[in-house]
């Protein structure tokens, strides 16, 4: 969307608005956030009935392993008559994952998530925005965004939007390295989702 031109004035021959670009921008964030929680639903329930990664690498059960992926659902649910298009599991929430696999496993790597739960906490507020336009997501919005940019007297501009923030370039609470890299909140995200999968399926 970057590499496109960007117009505001509606007579110019081409271009798109800057506005439309952000929406694109948060729409896209949105679809990744849906991939990162179907990634550690997906690992998680593999891993209870035993899979193991490319690596070798699988975590280390408790108590024995799920008969299969389906039986997987059930013990993590906690519902024998979990059907997983009725239900879902609660990944959104970074700490039932790792609370969870802490019950199921004696070993096992969503540990990681421990360490990026504020950071996975906004980015499910910024996701929320981007969807919703009720009150609760507004502020939870604001709360993000304030949290990223600390602006002046805790005051964003009038109308800030998701997509605004995830353009805006990250400079804090990513870890040295991606702070000072110069790049977007969006691909700060990026680069973080990328490293806790390769750390979770290793």
């Amino acid at each position: 969307m970057l590499s496109l031109p960007q117009q505001v004035h509606p007579n110019a021959p081409n271009g798109i608005h800057p506005k439309h670009v952000r929406q694109v921008v948060g729409l896209a964030f949105m679809g990744v956030i849906a991939a990162w929680e179907e990634f550690l639903e997906r690992t998680l329930v593999r891993y209870v009935a035993g899979a193991t990664a490319d690596s070798g690498y699988t975590a280390t059960p408790k108590f024995g392993r799920a008969q299969d992926i389906a039986h997987a659902y059930e013990l993590l649910s906690q519902d024998p008559n979990y059907d997983p298009l009725k239900h879902y599991l609660k990944v959104s929430d970074a700490r039932w994952v790792w609370r969870t696999a802490d019950f199921f496993f004696a070993h096992h790597h969503y540990g990681l998530l421990t360490s990026k739960a504020d950071l996975l906490t906004n980015a499910n507020r910024i996701r929320n925005r981007v969807a919703h336009d009720s009150d609760k997501c507004k502020a939870d919005f604001k709360t993000a965004a304030v949290w990223f940019l600390q602006p002046v007297n805790g005051q964003l501009t009038r109308g800030y939007s998701p997509g605004e923030l995830l353009l805006a370039t990250a400079t804090r609470n990513f870890g040295n390295q991606i702070n000072a890299a110069n790049v977007s909140h969006f691909e700060a995200y990026m680069r973080m989702f990328e490293s806790l999968a390769n750390g979770i399926v290793p």
